[in-house]
């Protein structure tokens, strides 16, 4: 069995085991990160609403205008993100589609329900999805945007601040909050709640 392509195996987390070895892939991604290719999926329709609801919000506002243009609005990389979003999720259910003989996909109308549609359904097939041959990208494609649109919406977001206690492991006060994963992390030990919860 090759290693499992998720964040199970990034440097960070393989340092930690007391022999080093990669974790295995169940064929290709381990049931942990399978876990997490399921719930990232699942979570990228919340998060593209988020994001679509913030960039509404800020169109009500008032359009941010390039330094030296003459009235028209800057191309926005939130719109960039949810069309790269739906374009690769759409994409990745064409393959699979193609790949097990299921027909076209249907037309689901506009933006919001066909990415709920296009989600659904791959959630639907995820099992088939995480062992078929682009089983690798499409899993690490799913998270990369997961963690893109996460970051995004957070950054409009106010921020947690990490907890004023002790990190577990060191028991110094240098626990740090990552918005991006929701994670708290130590400056010092190096402990995250991430490598706790696995």
């Amino acid at each position: 069995m090759s290693p499992c392509p998720g964040p199970c195996n990034s440097p960070r987390h393989r340092s930690r085991r007391p022999d080093g070895a990669p974790v295995a892939g169940e064929p290709i991604w381990c049931r942990r990160c399978q876990s997490l290719v399921r719930t990232r999926l699942a979570e990228l329709d919340d998060a593209a609403a988020r994001l679509s609801g913030a960039l509404d919000q800020r169109r009500r506002g008032g359009s941010e205008k390039v330094s030296g243009t003459r009235g028209r609005p800057s191309p926005s990389p939130v719109v960039d993100d949810l069309d790269e979003l739906l374009q690769t999720l759409l994409g990745w259910e064409d393959a699979y589609r193609t790949a097990r003989d299921f027909g076209p996909r249907p037309r689901r109308g506009r933006y919001a329900p066909t990415l709920a549609g296009c989600v659904a359904w791959l959630g639907a097939h995820l099992d088939g999805l995480l062992t078929f041959d682009g089983a690798r990208d499409f899993g690490e494609e799913v998270l990369t945007l997961h963690r893109r649109l996460t970051s995004r919406t957070s950054q409009d977001a106010p921020s947690r601040r990490a907890p004023s206690r002790p990190c577990p492991a060191c028991d110094l006060l240098t626990l740090t909050h990552d918005p991006a994963t929701n994670d708290l992390h130590c400056r010092a030990c190096s402990w995250s709640s991430e490598s706790r919860a696995s």
